[in-house]
């Protein structure tokens, strides 16, 4: 993967068909029109983007020809017409591509969308569209790593223990990658096939926004998936 103003996710999948990108920090992405510029740059027609109204949710959607989806947090289609799309400052990116047919997909997983399910979702959706998990290829990207994702008490209970590193008496901290690993490996995603970037968007302020290092004033890195 080659970073210059954007990851090459690409690279990652096996299927020559998919093209995949995920922006940096020295993209200066912010609102609607520029994700559609750095469509452009990338190489995608901006006129196909999906763009989920992202609520921290776990809803999931097949797209067909929609373009805008409100109240939605991860997109996955069939269809060469169609470019998934996410923003993100912290939370994970997680890529989806089959192996060989035309189906992909990209997803927002905060904390909150996890631990409520949205991968269970996201393998309910493929799997009532009749595709075989195990023939997918899967990239957690760049999000927020174990080292800088802290918690307390109210939050730490929604996570299996084996994720979590206490801290102190009230501070924990939580390996959210592993704990969508260990999540994907159950629901019927081939372990083999999931890679994990273990760049933490915290750490890592020259290359990523993050809100939890900036807040309000974080800017956001655009993921996009779709055909070449």
């Amino acid at each position: 993967m080659k970073k210059d103003n954007w990851v090459k996710i690409s690279t990652s999948f096996t299927n020559e068909k998919i093209k995949a990108v995920f922006s940096l920090k020295s993209s200066a992405i912010g609102q609607e029109a520029s994700r559609q510029s750095f469509a452009k740059a990338v190489g995608f027609n901006s006129k196909r983007l999906v763009i989920p109204q992202q609520t921290h949710s776990n809803n999931i959607t097949f797209c067909e020809n929609e373009r805008k989806i409100p109240n939605c947090d991860g997109t996955f289609s069939d269809s060469s017409k169609n470019v998934c799309s996410i923003q993100v400052a912290d939370c994970m990116p997680i890529y989806f591509a089959h192996k060989s047919e035309i189906v992909f997909g990209l997803i927002h997983a905060g904390w909150r969308g996890l631990v409520n399910g949205i991968l269970s979702k996201s393998a309910f959706t493929l799997t009532e569209k009749k595709y075989n998990l195990i023939e997918f290829e899967i990239l957690i990207g760049p999000s927020i790593q174990s080292c800088c994702f802290e918690v307390r008490n109210d939050v730490v209970d929604q996570f299996d223990r084996q994720f979590i590193i206490p801290k102190s008496d009230e501070k924990f901290q939580v390996d959210l990658q592993q704990s969508a690993y260990n999540s994907l490996s159950q629901l019927g995603f081939d372990i083999n096939k999931i890679t994990i970037m273990n760049d933490c968007t915290f750490c890592l302020d020259s290359i990523y926004h993050s809100y939890r290092r900036n807040g309000k004033n974080a800017g956001r890195m655009i993921g996009l998936i779709g055909i070449k």
